[in-house]
């Protein structure tokens, strides 16, 4: 079963896009189910980011960003 985890962020530059996308391919390399597929909205306000995963959380996805230099929140 798939997990939408949907975060504000401030990935709002082509640099902080790329920021993320390397961070999120590590992950796909590591487990095939790990990120199935992610997007960013950045006509939001709220820079979007939205993870279908089966096998990470929040916190996970929230401590790599963290990491990388990101901002990175659940939105609710």
């Amino acid at each position: 079963m798939l997990n939408v985890l949907v975060f504000r962020t401030n990935i709002n530059t082509d640099q902080r896009i790329h920021q993320a996308a390397c961070q999120l391919c590590k992950l796909q390399g590591q487990s095939a189910d790990a990120v199935c597929r992610w997007s960013i909205d950045l006509e939001d306000c709220d820079c979007v980011l939205r993870i279908e995963t089966k096998s990470l959380t929040e916190s996970d996805i929230i401590r790599l960003l963290t990491r990388a230099g990101l901002q990175c929140t659940v939105l609710n």
